[in-house]
């Protein structure tokens, strides 16, 4: 078997390989197609399709009649490890820090990296695609799958890269995505509830989160948000296996604490302490809840380089996270943030700390995905409860009839504190025109996406002309001003 294995692997290193690819669809010349029968899709049958399109060789599970030289392995598990060992394991050569949690892990993964670089040549992979030393590399999941991964880390490591920040998603954790990694340290957010149409309950979805643990190396570090209600079973999860930090507003507990909290729509201010030492902070950041994130970013950064005053002044340089809480103003005081919030628990805690900050009204454009219908009822309620106006439109159906989600959206909403339009870019117009001064609008769940996932199949997006993009021509017209 091993004699199979040294001969297979000596057969990838006698090819002039580009890199390994999973979808025939995006083989460039010089690639590797991998080979892959799942449950519902047999990529064995696609074969030819790489080949016209310039694989110059297959790994495959299975015998396939081909006239470019293949290698055949057992499984598909094999496949990855056959190319782990062509890429002689790049992940050993970085840094990697892997954020989870349900929300925040975008916001804390961009933060750290930008912090980190100033430093350490930093790579970030995650909703935002994968960034590094001028590359910027767009994915179709949060986090990608292993074979896409090692592709990346090969790419940097040869750049000079040392560190990896990297969000890590519950699907990619279910199923075993980032199991080629060790990770050094790692940061959970919060733990609260999300794609429960994937994981079925909130139970085996924290599951999935707490996986994250099992892969750190034996010394290695969790970074603990000790203000969320599931700490207790994330600390609980990392005894024996992992050193843990803590950080939030708990008393005589958090060794990162943080007091004297100030913020509104265009930053924040606050306090922390950690071993006798204390730092006040600004962040450009804005709301509560993006306070915390910075909290995080800082523990995890302060961990490597322990200087708490310097770690401040570094976190208070931070450029605002694309998609995340990007605000506008018009010239009339009209305010219009952009965000990424797109679940229950994160549209519910924007919406409050919108309120607290806003002396109109608050309209809200939101979509549910359609791998959330089980969530879509409570959002429809949260908006409709929370907003003073809801525009219920699209957002990445996955296959799902918009009109299905949208009635899900509306069963517990107030029907006179609603409208629907399902054209995206219409509804944000419209709520766009509405705005008197001292208005909110919110526009919710994509943040910078610049496409539509109408079908299931995320290869095949449809084009959206963005947000912003839509935001900044509808307010032609308006003065506006970047805040």
């Amino acid at each position: 078997m091993f004699d199979n294995y040294s001969k297979s692997l000596d057969q990838l290193l006698d090819l002039p390989i580009g890199k390994f690819e999973t979808d025939s669809r995006k083989v460039s010349y010089g690639d590797i197609f991998v080979c892959r029968q799942g449950l519902t899709c047999d990529s064995h049958d696609f074969a030819e399709d790489a080949i016209h399109r310039g694989a110059i060789g297959l790994i495959t599970n299975r015998e396939v009649d081909v006239n470019v030289p293949c290698v055949a392995t057992p499984g598909f598990s094999v496949s990855v490890s056959l190319i782990n060992q062509y890429y002689q394991y790049p992940q050993d050569r970085l840094f990697n820090i892997g954020v989870t949690g349900t929300n925040g892990k975008t916001t804390v993964a961009y933060s750290l990296q930008q912090m980190l670089n100033r430093h350490f040549p930093t790579a970030y992979t995650g909703t935002l695609g994968c960034q590094f030393d001028g590359f910027n590399g767009e994915l179709i999941n949060t986090t990608p799958d292993a074979i896409t991964l090692l592709n990346l880390m090969k790419r940097m490591t040869s750049v000079g890269i040392t560190h990896h920040v990297m969000e890590v998603s519950s699907h990619a954790l279910d199923q075993d995505r980032v199991s080629i990694i060790n990770f050094d340290m790692i940061i959970i957010t919060n733990l609260g509830e999300d794609h429960l149409d994937y994981h079925g309950n909130k139970n085996e979805y924290l599951q999935a989160k707490l996986r994250l643990i099992d892969r750190l190396k034996p010394d290695g570090l969790a970074i603990v948000n000790l203000d969320d209600p599931v700490a207790p079973a994330v600390i609980d999860r990392c005894r024996g296996k992992a050193r843990v930090i803590t950080y939030g507003s708990q008393q005589n507990q958090s060794d990162y604490l943080i007091s004297n909290i100030q913020s509104s729509c265009h930053g924040g201010q606050f306090t922390v302490q950690n071993q006798g030492q204390t730092a006040s902070i600004e962040t450009p950041l804005p709301f509560t809840f993006n306070i915390e994130n910075s909290l995080a970013a800082l523990a995890a950064f302060n961990s490597i380089q322990h200087n708490l005053e310097g770690s401040a002044q570094q976190l208070s340089q931070l450029k605002p996270t694309p998609g995340r809480c990007e605000v506008t103003t018009l010239a009339n005081g009209a305010t219009i943030i952009i965000d990424y919030a797109h679940n229950q628990d994160g549209l519910e805690n924007l919406l409050h700390n919108v309120r607290q900050h806003t002396r109109g009204r608050i309209y809200t454009v939101i979509g549910v995905t359609g791998d959330r219908l089980a969530d879509a009822q409570s959002i429809g309620s949260t908006s409709s409860q929370l907003s003073d106006v809801s525009f219920f439109t699209t957002d990445n159906p996955l296959g799902i009839k918009p009109e299905i989600i949208i009635q899900k959206m509306i069963k517990q909403a107030d029907y006179q504190k609603y409208r629907i339009e399902l054209d995206r870019s219409l509804a944000i117009e419209k709520a766009l025109s509405q705005l008197e001064p001292d208005d909110v609008l919110l526009v919710c769940g994509k943040g910078r996406e610049k496409s539509q996932y109408l079908s299931q199949d995320k290869n095949t997006p449809d084009v959206y002309f963005g947000d912003h993009n839509v935001v900044r021509y509808a307010s032609e017209g308006m003065t506006i001003h970047p805040s």
